[in-house]
């Protein structure tokens, strides 16, 4: 006998129960996809772009292990101020030996090349100490000159060479003739110029070497070349020649002989400024009245304005 045949309200609840099971799988899909998805989408966020998890590894190391931009380990200073600082010492010191100098020297360049905190550190104390001893050797030079004329020297020494220079480079073109007149038409103004230097200094009239003010109113000595060396030779002063710059220093008086003329001594100047040359000489400069200049170097005055001449650098103690 065959079955029954379902009545209609049995098969509407058998087609809901389908349909609630087939909505339950395919949620459980969509879920299981997305959560798929997204552990790869986050597990993707590590990776290298290139799929060589290796290389990210070691540059991710390299990039730790590399010291960051101004580091603790670089120097805390400005190396090459430092060394440019402690060179400046020459141009006060430079009547120190050549070897105290290139002492200097080669210290600041190791301090300039330093690219460590401690390597700089280190540099820098050895500059300092070797600057310090350029000054102590040109110190005790200028105790020795000073005990070398002890005996002969009427003059102040030491004095204040700042106020030299300053007057020079303030009455080098603009004369300060109202004073101590101007002997340009009479033979030159040269050493009138370089006497006013020596009363500013500190220096101070004697029987021998004076001026009253204006013009005719000063010794040979004041005003004449020759007359002037003869006068630093009385005091017992000594000099150097171009063949031997190391112990001049700013202050200083040059007197000049020209080669091209027949006469003994044609010119005085006083030492403007004196720069270091490793390897070489230094390059001396002069400040002068008659071919007005601050800073007239002492190679082109020897051998290019004139020819065959030589100097006299008197060392003022």
């Amino acid at each position: 006998m065959p079955p029954t045949p379902p009545t209609r309200a049995a098969r509407r609840q058998r087609l809901s129960r389908r349909r609630r099971t087939a909505a339950v799988a395919v949620s459980a899909v969509i879920v299981t996809a997305l959560t798929v998805g997204m552990f790869g989408f986050v597990g993707s966020l590590g990776d290298d772009p290139s799929g060589n998890a290796e290389a990210a590894e070691t540059a991710d190391a390299t990039a730790l292990s590399a010291p960051p931009s101004g580091s603790a380990d670089a120097p805390t200073f400005d190396v090459a101020a430092a060394a440019d600082e402690a060179m400046a010492t020459l141009a006060d010191y430079s009547d120190a030996s050549r070897a105290t100098e290139d002492a200097l020297y080669q210290a600041s360049e190791v301090l300039r090349a330093a690219t460590t905190a401690e390597a700089a550190d280190l540099a820098l104390t050895a500059t300092q100490q070797a600057a310090d001893a350029v000054r102590a050797d040109a110190e005790a030079y200028r105790a020795s000159l000073i005990a070398a004329s002890s005996a002969t020297n009427t003059q102040p020494t030491g004095g204040d060479v700042a106020a030299q220079l300053a007057y020079l480079h303030q009455y080098v073109f603009s004369y300060n003739s109202a004073v101590w007149g101007d002997y340009n038409d009479f033979g030159g103004d040269c050493t009138n110029f370089a006497s006013q230097g020596l009363i500013a200094r500190g220096w101070k009239v004697d029987d021998t070497w004076y001026s009253d003010g204006g013009i005719w109113t000063a010794s040979d000595a004041w005003i004449g070349t020759v007359q002037m060396s003869e006068y630093f030779d009385a005091l017992g002063l000594t000099y150097a020649t171009q063949d031997d710059l190391d112990r001049v220093r700013v202050g200083d008086i040059g007197l000049f002989h020209w080669g091209e003329l027949d006469t003994t001594m044609d010119h005085t100047m006083t030492v403007s400024k004196v720069e270091y040359v490793p390897g070489g000489a230094p390059k001396v400069y002069f400040i002068s009245h008659n071919e007005d200049g601050e800073y007239r170097q002492l190679e082109t005055v020897l051998n290019v304005e004139h020819t065959d001449s030589t100097v006299w650098i008197y060392h003022i103690p």
